[in-house]
């Protein structure tokens, strides 16, 4: 079986690089519809952070901060300094979106894949991490959708809880 505390750290780190990009990609974006999504999007990759580093506690490991000069120089190659808050073109979005589709996909791989080697109670969690990852797959492709055929955004609009 793989090293679970190992696995599981590093699936934080994916989390949190998640995190950082979407809320990037919120910056950039002007549309309400965008930046709704993108903040949702933002806010579930923190959540699914919190809950691999409280199971990778729970296992007696801890989840290292990422590098901040490494993420930011990543995150630059993604959205170049050029790029101003509010005027990212229809063409910027949709790069953006495929590569958080590719994103999306890659963690959907990477749960599915360690699931299946991993312990009762990491499998579960990994489980349901993944379908939460499909969900955003689902968003990403159909924002994809409406900008390429119509330059629009088809946006996101959040359950209400309470």
């Amino acid at each position: 079986m793989a090293d679970a505390k190992k696995v599981i750290s590093a699936a934080v780190e994916f989390e949190k690089f998640g995190a950082e990009y979407y809320l990037r990609f919120k910056e950039l974006v002007s549309e309400k519809e965008a930046k709704a999504l993108m903040g949702s999007l933002a806010s579930d990759e923190k959540e699914h952070a919190a809950i691999l580093t409280r199971q990778l506690q729970a296992l007696g490991g801890k989840a290292k901060a990422p590098a901040k000069k490494d993420l930011e120089k990543g995150l630059s190659r993604i959205f170049p300094e050029g790029a101003k808050k509010g005027k990212l073109t229809v063409k910027d979005s949709i790069s953006a979106i495929k590569l958080g589709i590719r994103t999306e996909e890659r963690s959907i791989e990477y749960y599915s894949e360690n699931a299946s080697a991993a312990g009762p109670g990491v499998k579960e969690v990994f489980g349901r991490l993944e379908r939460m990852e499909r969900e955003h797959l689902r968003l990403l492709q159909e924002n994809l959708h409406y900008l390429e055929n119509d330059g629009s955004w088809f946006g996101y609009v959040p359950i209400l809880e309470g």
